[in-house]
């Protein structure tokens, strides 16, 4: 199984080290525009050998685009067009638009939607480890457009990869996420840029910031070249999510101004009970 992946960070890179664990891949060929990242993947030994984009896809038979997800939608086309039989599955964790490009495309069946819900707030292959993809959970949307050899591999790679498989539509996907996924970045990019602006003469706010402060912000090491494209082709269930955050923070604003301490509670122990219910399930 000769194995292309197409951007090699963080996903790219874990999925490297963790594919030629399994031994799924026999060879794994990478690409990516930073050369610091290419050379990173080769002097650790990450991939066998680097190669082009259109040459890397001509000896794979699975290409992985591991890409942000606005350089999933600029080469699905063109990979596509000169595809045979391989099979090409992304990672990005956006659906809607990537899964109709592919459904308008005479080749579009051997292109498998895929997000595995995986990931920590540092990137590039520096960050990479084998473990990343375990026990997680792995979402290919709308399965019923694909072939069956395409969809059965994609399969087997997230058997490789020991993840839990579940299956979605790709519109319902990007509603969920933006709630469940996307918001939170957005949140602990918010709250790294209120704590930062704080007036000079109260700069020991970070030598008091505790634990709860550290894990809220964790988020905003993100990757903005990740995270803006994923922000923008979400746009509209980002906009709800944000009007429904946004009226929740002005209650408190509110009951705050007020004095409102029953108003306060309130909010606090409904916070409270979905909570637990969140937390049963993870």
């Amino acid at each position: 199984m000769n194995v292309f992946i197409i951007g090699l960070g963080l996903i790219g890179g874990s999925l490297a080290k963790s594919l030629r664990k399994s031994g799924f891949a026999d060879e794994i060929i990478g690409f990516d525009r930073a050369a610091e990242n290419l050379s990173f993947c080769i002097e650790n030994k990450l991939i066998d050998k680097a190669a082009e984009v259109l040459e890397g896809a001509k000896i794979a038979d699975i290409i992985i685009l591991a890409t942000p997800v606005d350089g999933i939608l600029e080469l699905m086309p063109e990979l596509l067009n000169q595809l045979e039989e391989q099979v090409i599955v992304d990672m990005g964790s956006t659906k809607r638009e990537i899964v109709e490009l592919a459904a308008h495309h005479p080749k579009g069946k051997n292109f498998v939607a895929a997000h595995p819900m995986a990931g920590i707030e540092n990137s590039g292959p520096s960050a990479s480890f084998e473990q990343l993809f375990t026990d997680k959970v792995a979402i290919i949307c709308n399965p019923e457009k694909n072939a069956r050899m395409p969809l059965n591999l994609a399969k087997l790679l997230f058997k490789a990869l020991n993840m839990k498989l579940i299956y979605m539509d790709a519109i319902e996907h990007d509603k969920d996420l933006a709630y469940l996924s996307h918001l939170s970045h957005i949140l602990s990019f918010s709250l790294a840029l209120t704590a930062y602006n704080v007036d000079d003469k109260e700069r020991n706010i970070y030598n008091l910031a505790g634990g709860g402060f550290a894990s809220t912000v964790r988020l905003a090491g993100s990757s903005a070249a990740m995270w803006n494209p994923i922000f923008l082709q979400n746009k509209e269930n980002m906009i709800e999510a944000l009007d429904l955050y946004i009226s929740n923070l002005s209650l408190f604003k509110k009951h705050i101004q007020d004095n409102n301490k029953e108003g306060l509670n309130q909010l606090m122990e409904k916070s409270n009970a979905i909570y637990k219910i969140i937390n049963q399930s993870l």
